[in-house]
């Protein structure tokens, strides 16, 4: 059925939802044109989703059912849990904003529904007005007004070399960091290329943080 039809019936992405999280940063027509080009997807339990190491294709929103996310760990090559996802919740956007291959499995632990929608609309609908990049005098101008600069490379990296006032915050650990972060101040992020960088705006922006990409790559000084 269309996907305008669900919203009616649903009340799984609520009033609180659209307005809360990344959804906060988009214009209301982005997100009615979102769900107009969403195609709802009937899913059964064990079914997978996402495979890691695939390349990324759709963002996926759950309607119905719950599922679970695991990643292979190089050292064991052992799955590790890592989250389970309900209803309301989504996945999938890491792959698509950093044009990074998929980094986590996902399986359905239940029947269900999803919605997805595919790459170019993503980038177009929800990647485009919410990652936002800074030249280097922006991004100094508001580290001078408060704003904290965000270290997202692997600690390695970041023991390595990183400017002045950074913090390490590695983009695999950025949904554990990120609630202890604080909602009124900036955020700029960085990394090696840019990708890990976009993948972490968007992120924050999912939990209500205001972030930016610096431009200058690592920013080392």
């Amino acid at each position: 059925r269309p996907v305008t039809e669900w919203m009616r019936e649903t009340a799984t992405f609520s009033a609180d939802k659209l307005q809360s999280g990344v959804f906060s940063r988009l214009p209301s027509a982005n997100i009615e044109e979102m769900f107009k080009r969403m195609e709802a997807l009937p899913v059964k339990a064990g079914q997978v989703i996402i495979t890691q190491g695939a390349e990324g294709d759709y963002y996926y929103l759950i309607e119905q059912g719950q599922a679970v996310v695991s990643r292979v760990d190089s050292a064991t090559q052992k799955s590790v849990q890592l989250a389970e996802l309900h209803e309301g919740d989504a996945f999938g956007e890491e792959a698509l904003v950093s044009d990074n291959k998929r980094n986590a499995t996902v399986t359905m632990k239940s029947d269900g529904s999803l919605l997805r929608l595919n790459k170019s609309d993503f980038v177009e609908l929800l990647k485009a007005p919410i990652v936002r990049r800074l030249d280097q005098a922006t991004a100094d101008e508001k580290i001078k007004q408060g704003a904290q600069l965000l270290d997202v490379r692997f600690k390695s990296e970041y023991a390595y070399q990183h400017p002045e006032g950074a913090i390490s915050t590695p983009l695999h650990e950025l949904r554990s960091i990120a609630p202890q972060l604080q909602k009124g101040r900036e955020y700029i992020v960085y990394c090696q290329t840019g990708r890990r960088s976009s993948a972490a705006a968007f992120i924050l922006a999912q939990f209500g943080l205001t972030a930016y990409v610096s431009n200058n790559a690592t920013r080392i000084t």
